[in-house]
């Protein structure tokens, strides 16, 4: 009982628990953030898939004109056009995917990050270590 009396009196120990609840909310506002950007990732990785079947479908239109046209020359024209316009979005969406990976998983020191990228996963796993640290600490109090 006087360990108990002890412990809610002492600042230190308050401040640390404190801290400690700070780092929990932390920690889920991470797995949220985590959550909410591989949902937006996927919705990319649908819309690159839809614009690569697209471009498949066009690509075929076109190699099947060369064969035996069909259309006329401003149709045929009309599908390069719309064929390089989904070549460079499926390049702008695979850009955002990556970038989405990177701010999920992070990134080992390479060319493009000399320092390496720390991700959500890395913050997550540091602040599960935090957690721990905490908690001893408040045992030691």
């Amino acid at each position: 009982m006087i360990n108990i009396y002890k412990k809610l009196t002492n600042w230190k120990y308050r401040h640390f628990v404190n801290k400690l609840r700070g780092v929990e909310r932390m920690t889920e506002d991470l797995i949220f953030k985590r959550f909410k950007t591989l949902e937006i990732r996927d919705q990319i990785r649908q819309e690159c898939d839809n614009n690569k079947a697209r471009l498949d479908s066009i690509e075929q239109q076109i190699k099947n004109q060369k064969e035996n046209p069909t259309l006329e020359e401003g149709e045929i024209k009309r599908l390069d056009d719309t064929k390089v316009i989904l070549e460079r979005e499926i390049e702008r969406l695979t850009q955002q995917m990556r970038g989405l990976d990177l701010d999920v998983s992070g990134s080992k020191p390479t060319n493009e990050f000399p320092d390496g990228l720390e991700g959500i996963n890395h913050q997550i796993d540091a602040l599960y270590e935090l957690k721990q640290m905490i908690k001893a600490y408040l045992k030691q109090i």
